[in-house]
């Protein structure tokens, strides 16, 4: 599983609930999974609080960008039966286009602008969030251990 978050100014928790719950389908309380709960690509909530940045250096470069703290905070997960990297991409591109706001995929400390994800801009030769390409990269080979005698 791998993590976006989403990192909003001007916008309050309700708007963006609104929102998102017109576009996806609710799940209990502020949970939504998208395209559909029965086979989702992505699942969309509000983090834990505390739980909203990785590392106090991935909180300075979204405060560079956007200028300020964040009002709120969108985190959206995918787990391992869908790359989803497309789709996130078109739900952020609308999404950014509503509301101010930059995006930090879990793979660098590249904060995504709308700009970013219409260009569909590669970073160190990834595109915004995708995960499969990234681990297909990164896989450990296996070598199996030779039996004792």
């Amino acid at each position: 599983m791998h993590s976006v978050f989403v990192h909003c100014v001007n916008v309050t928790r309700t708007e963006v609930g609104d929102w998102v719950g017109a576009r996806t389908v609710r799940g209990l309380r502020d949970h939504w999974y998208f395209p559909n709960r029965s086979d989702p690509v992505f699942t969309v909530r509000f983090p834990h609080e505390g739980s909203e940045f990785s590392s106090d250096e991935n909180r300075l470069h979204v405060k560079e960008t956007i200028g300020r703290e964040p009002d709120i905070t969108l985190q959206l997960d995918v787990g391992g039966k869908h790359p989803g990297h497309k789709e996130l991409r078109a739900f952020l591109i609308e999404f950014l286009s509503d509301y101010s706001g930059v995006a930090l995929d879990d793979m660098s400390p590249h904060v995504w602008t709308l700009e970013d994800l219409k260009a569909d801009k590669h970073v160190n030769g990834f595109a915004f969030a995708d995960h499969e390409s990234w681990r297909k990269l990164h896989v450990a080979h296996h070598t199996p251990k030779t039996p004792q005698r």
